[in-house]
């Protein structure tokens, strides 16, 4: 009995330090590093007409974007504030759209989004955007690579 109450011992004690070291050795967790070239494109649309928007977006607006761009995804606000710290925003505050577009080279962007932001099909459905295109009171890309 006392001798199995040993091996029990020894067991556990075993078992916590694989873990240990095993989590302490772990490298981090996520995808790997890819080439890719990441177009973060913040917007910054009036407040009057989000609603509005959120609604529009879903239909076509969306889906002729994910059926013409690697679109990683498309992200609105909701009605939790945001979480600043640091230096004042100025007037416009955080954008409230967000959407990221995955590209091989910024070649590759340069020569693609205006050929599918320029198609007729796009322009009859960015037609109906709520409030017009005076509704986008600010435009922000930005590019990023992955570091893992």
């Amino acid at each position: 009995m006392r001798l199995r109450k040993l091996w029990a011992c020894v067991g556990a004690v075993a078992v916590v330090g694989l873990a240990y070291s095993t989590l302490r050795g772990a490298a981090p967790s996520g995808p790997a590093p890819d080439d890719a070239l990441y177009e973060i494109r913040n917007y910054h649309f009036d407040p009057a007409n989000f609603d509005a928007f959120s609604v529009w977006a879903t239909g076509d607006y969306i889906a002729y974007l994910r059926e013409h761009l690697d679109v990683v995804g498309y992200w609105i606000n909701t009605d939790i504030s945001s979480e600043v710290q640091g230096a004042d925003q100025d007037e416009l505050g955080s954008a409230n759209i967000t959407w990221i577009i995955r590209w091989d080279s910024k070649a590759q962007r340069d020569e693609r989004l205006p050929q599918v932001l320029g198609s007729d099909e796009w322009r009859a459905i960015f037609s109906s955007v709520p409030g017009g295109f005076e509704s986008y009171r600010r435009l922000e890309s930005k590019f990023a690579r992955s570091l893992y």
